[in-house]
């Protein structure tokens, strides 16, 4: 106790230090320099300490900003232009924070050990070097790489999350703070409808991005039909309920075709893996039921309006016209350009942003990466879906099966998702998601402890159990 009372009081007594001098600093600064940069300077610092000290505090403050932080920069409907977002400044504090306390305490691994490592060193490296080999080439300028390092970004999200929550009670309440977070950002979308238009995330601009919402809101609806379908509190699951019937509305008014097409693929894992399959089939019976005479009119016209042509706007398939929309077709058109492009630079691609902005992941992963990149970002997707699917097949816990199985229905919907969207590389879908997927290579690690523990002890229950039934041996007595 006097150790961790020590502990304390030095990281106590760092912190004050560390803020006094900072304070001295920012009096001195403010009569130089502009107030607002000595401002934000001032915070980053005071978070760098702060996170240093207390790391589960700096995760804290990252959960609420994935969701809840303004951009700074333009960036066009095609992709054009440069985004700042507050948790990007947040990460990289965070991650220059991480880095040296690793370097400083050797027990926090920079990049533990976890079952995804292979996946995300090879795509990393790959990415790296199609952007290079695309600058050499001419293709790609400075800002490539800032794409890539921004790749990078939710990764260290994942290392962070995987580094510095060790206990199920902590697991549990980030999973809270996330879902308060949708909850937030859902109500903001809920009151968006009465307007009219598509339904967007808060501090997108005037613009926004409701595809990029649609497929948040179908992940983080899926993590909460997984823990309601496994809970036993039932304050907790009538909130569940409220924060899905609440999700549900927004995605429909997002009117984002590619976060419908995921719904149904997500449902469908869900009666997979859940046993209790007449509730799930009486819901979405009823849901269809009702959903005609629920569903407002600009929701219909948009599913409706997919198979219809528009003047000026043709594609073809296999030499045949096809009855689609302007942004259908746009997609189409673009993804047989890729596929007419990739003989240029087949193995490695264009490099990040190398070629001009294609809205569906996988082409996109395609004609940027090449062929080899292709395949190790599909390899990273098949590891990703091996590791929740063996979580939730190897646990005993109630808890951890919800949270596995909700989270591998939204990873399936999101597959579906990145048909007509760039979602592997969203910041506002990727963070959340790795963030969950470090808190379940967590848990899994605690279970695999847990089930070793037990196995120990039972091991040694056995070899006592001849001593325990006949007793020590009688040593015989001489005469």
């Amino acid at each position: 106790m006097a150790n961790g009372t020590r502990q304390i009081d030095l990281s106590l007594i760092l912190m004050l230090v560390g803020i006094l001098l900072i304070g001295c600093v920012v009096g001195f600064a403010t009569t130089k320099t502009v107030p607002i940069l000595v401002l934000g300077v001032t915070l980053g610092l005071v978070i760098f300490i702060v996170s240093f000290v207390w790391p589960p505090i700096a995760l804290y403050l990252l959960v609420f900003s994935m969701l809840l932080s303004p951009e700074f920069g333009q960036r066009d409907t095609q992709g054009k232009g440069f985004t700042i977002r507050i948790d990007d400044m947040l990460l990289v504090v965070l991650s220059l924070s991480w880095f040296i306390r690793s370097a400083i305490k050797k027990e926090y691994g920079l990049f533990p050990k976890t079952p995804l490592n292979r996946g995300i060193i090879a795509y990393t490296l790959v990415c790296f070097f199609s952007t290079i080999m695309g600058g050499i080439y001419g293709k790609i300028n400075v800002v490539g790489l800032f794409f890539v390092l921004k790749y990078f970004e939710y990764f260290v999200v994942f290392f962070m999350a995987v580094n510095f929550v060790t206990t199920r009670e902590q697991v549990k309440i980030f999973v809270i703070l996330l879902l308060v977070t949708c909850a937030i950002t859902a109500f903001i979308g809920f009151m968006q409808i009465p307007a009219g238009k598509r339904v967007t995330a808060p501090f997108e601009g005037a613009s926004g991005e409701p595809g990029t919402f649609g497929g948040y809101l179908i992940m983080m609806m899926s993590v909460s039909i997984g823990l309601f379908l496994t809970s036993e509190n039932r304050r907790a699951k009538m909130l569940l309920a409220g924060l899905i019937a609440l999700s549900l509305v927004v995605i429909m008014a997002t009117e984002s075709r590619a976060a419908w097409m995921g719904l149904p693929f997500m449902y469908l894992v869900f009666l997979v893996l859940n046993k209790r399959k007449l509730l799930l089939i009486g819901a979405i019976v009823v849901i269809l039921a009702v959903s005609p005479f629920l569903l407002p009119k600009n929701v219909k016209e948009r599913f409706s309006g997919t198979f219809k042509t528009e003047r000026g706007y043709q594609a073809k398939v296999g030499g045949t016209d096809i009855a689609l929309d302007s942004s259908a077709t746009l997609r189409v058109l673009s993804w047989q350009g890729v596929i007419r492009d990739l003989k240029y630079h087949p193995i490695f691609g264009y490099g990040i942003t190398g070629y001009w902005f294609i809205d569906a992941q996988y082409f996109r992963t395609l004609i940027e990466l090449g062929i080899l990149g292709f395949s190790i970002f599909m390899y990273l997707m098949y590891s990703i879906f091996k590791f929740i699917l063996d979580t939730h097949r190897n646990t005993n816990d109630s808890y951890v099966k919800g949270l596995s199985m909700g989270v591998l229905a939204g990873f399936v919907s999101l597959l579906l998702h990145s048909i007509g969207s760039n979602t592997f590389i969203i910041v506002r879908i990727m963070e959340p998601f790795w963030f969950l997927m470090g808190l379940l290579v967590v848990l899994n690690h605690l279970d695999k402890d847990e089930q070793k523990k037990l196995k120990n002890e039972s091991s040694n229950i056995q070899e006592k159990a001849p001593y325990m039934l006949h007793g020590p041996e009688k040593v015989p007595q001489r005469v």
